[in-house]
C-alpha cells in the first residue's frame, strides 16, 4: 500500500512539475534577447575556440574527422556534403541537412528538416566554427501548396522569435530558435572535444 501511495505521489508530483520544468529552459539567457546573431540580413552564430599546443595541421585533421562524421550522423540528410577543404587557409565548409525534433512521444513526432552551412576555420592554436545560412522543412506547415521552406531570418530572429515581453513565442521561439541554438551547441561542442582528443 504504501509502494502505491508513493508511486502516485510521484506522478503527481512529476504531472504538475514537468511543465513548469520544461518552461525553465526557455527562459535561460541563451535562448532569449541577443542570442541569436545578424550579420546583412543574415542569421549568423559565430564562436573562436582557443586551444593551445595543436598545429593548424592538427586541428584540421581532426575537424575535417568530426565534419565527416557529422554527414553521417542523420542518414536522411541525403544533401549533406563537404563543400571545401582548403589545407593553405585552414578552411573546411560542408553543407548539412539534418532532423530538429520538437517533440516525440508515442502519438506525436513534431519535426523539420534543417538545412545549414557549417564553416571552421583553423590557425595554430584556435579555430573558429560558422554557423549559418539556415532554412528549414517543416511539413505541417505544408498548406494548399504553400511553400514550406522557412527562413531563419524569418522564423528565430529577436524580432520574429521573441514576444513583447521578451519570452520566446509558441512557434518561431519555442521550436525553432529553441532547436536551432541546441543543434549549434551540441554541433560547436562536439567541433571542440574533436580537437582536444
Amino acid at each position: 500500500m504504501k509502494r502505491i501511495v508513493f508511486v502516485f505521489a510521484l506522478f503527481c508530483t512529476l504531472a504538475f512539475n514537468l511543465p513548469a520544468m520544461a518552461q525553465n529552459n526557455y527562459t535561460d539567457a541563451k535562448y532569449l534577447a541577443g542570442a541569436v546573431s545578424v550579420e546583412n540580413g543574415m542569421v549568423v552564430f559565430t564562436e573562436n575556440f582557443q586551444v593551445p599546443g595543436k598545429s593548424q595541421a592538427e586541428i584540421l585533421t581532426a575537424l575535417e574527422a568530426y565534419t565527416k562524421s557529422l554527414l553521417k550522423a542523420d542518414y536522411n540528410g541525403v544533401q549533406s556534403r563537404i563543400t571545401e577543404i582548403t589545407p593553405e587557409t585552414g578552411i573546411i565548409a560542408a553543407s548539412l541537412e539534418q532532423t530538429l525534433t520538437f517533440k516525440s512521444t508515442n502519438w506525436i513526432l513534431d519535426t523539420a528538416r534543417c538545412f545549414f552551412q557549417l564553416v571552421f576555420e583553423a590557425k595554430d592554436g584556435e579555430f573558429n566554427a560558422t554557423f549559418r545560412r539556415i532554412r528549414y522543412l517543416y511539413t505541417p506547415m505544408d498548406i494548399n501548396g504553400i511553400d514550406n521552406t522557412l527562413t531563419a531570418e524569418d522564423w528565430i530572429t529577436d524580432k520574429n522569435a521573441l514576444n513583447k515581453k521578451g519570452q520566446l513565442t509558441k512557434v518561431g521561439g519555442k521550436k525553432f530558435r529553441f532547436a536551432t541554438i541546441n543543434r549549434k551547441n551540441e554541433i560547436f561542442a562536439g567541433a571542440l572535444q574533436s580537437v582536444k582528443q
